[in-house]
């Protein structure tokens, strides 16, 4: 049984990558910052914690989070290098090393920095990966949230990160359906697969926008409450929330998370011209 995640000193070397701080950690691991001996690179390793990792389901969806990043070339998304297990039992998973805040990170500690140019170009370049994604390789994302919007501090570019729930079109995976609760679109709840892909990705990212352009999301209380309040809860009108807000960018947030998949834009592409029009 190996250390668990949070006692791995730095020096430590595992499948050839010596580990140096810890980056941060989520729901099911722990990311350090590392370096790739054999390029002497740095990287962001991220290793499951060994709990789960006596889980095969676990360890497939860690696996599998790596498998689809790996297929994955565009400059908005984090690029993957290398996945597998070590002699002493971890999983991991190494990937392009970020260096910056996540947009939560900036909504959270920094809001005076979220000006509109900020949100739409972010925005922009987020349906730009995503459009890629699709078009090129039928994935969409599963779990659009501003925690997972990385901005490098090097370009000030979008990093689009965790690929645990993507889902690629036409696969049967066996998984149950998950997503981040305050964003998760009302098909996604019911687990009507069938109906979740591009559609339910604008839901999450018009709820996110939702929130980044007033403040706060549309529905909160707890898990539940917000999961029923997506599912049969019309929002408060974005234009009472922000009066400022130009009209056209109220109408189009509210066709986003249309509780109708119908209702709701056909592409990415609309997102990115409608915003690239209002940035101009």
């Amino acid at each position: 049984m190996p250390l668990e995640c949070v006692q791995i000193p730095p020096g430590t070397i595992l499948a050839g990558y010596r580990v140096e701080s810890e980056l941060g950690r989520g729901n099911n691991g722990v990311v350090y910052l590392a370096e790739q001996q054999s390029l002497g690179r740095q990287v962001a390793f991220k290793i499951l914690l060994p709990e789960l990792a006596a889980e095969p389901g676990y360890v497939e969806s860690f696996l599998r989070e790596a498998r689809l990043a790996a297929r994955l070339d565009h400059p908005y998304i984090v690029q993957a290098y290398d996945a597998g297990a070590t002699p002493e039992g971890y999983y991991y998973f190494a990937m392009e090393l970020v260096i910056g805040p996540s947009l939560e990170d900036v909504r959270r500690d920094s809001p005076e920095l979220l000006t509109f140019e900020l949100i739409f170009r972010l925005s922009i370049e987020l349906a730009e990966a995503l459009d890629y994604a699709w078009t090129v390789h039928k994935m969409t994302h599963g779990d659009i949230k501003p925690g997972n919007l990385l901005i490098s501090e090097e370009t000030g570019e979008l990093k689009l990160t965790d690929l645990g729930l993507a889902r690629v079109s036409g696969s049967n995976t066996g998984d149950d359906i998950m997503a981040t609760p305050l964003y998760a679109a009302p098909e996604v709840i019911r687990g009507e697969t069938a109906d979740v892909g591009v559609r339910s990705d604008l839901y999450s990212f018009g709820i996110m926008l939702y929130e980044l352009l007033c403040g706060s999301p549309p529905f909160v209380g707890s898990p539940q409450k917000v999961l029923e309040q997506h599912l049969f809860s019309p929002p408060r009108p974005l234009a009472e929330r922000n009066p400022d807000l130009d009209p056209a960018l109220v109408a189009f947030v509210e066709k986003l998370i249309d509780k109708n998949p119908a209702n709701r834009p056909a592409s990415w592409l609309e997102v990115r011209d409608f915003l690239a029009t209002l940035l101009e």
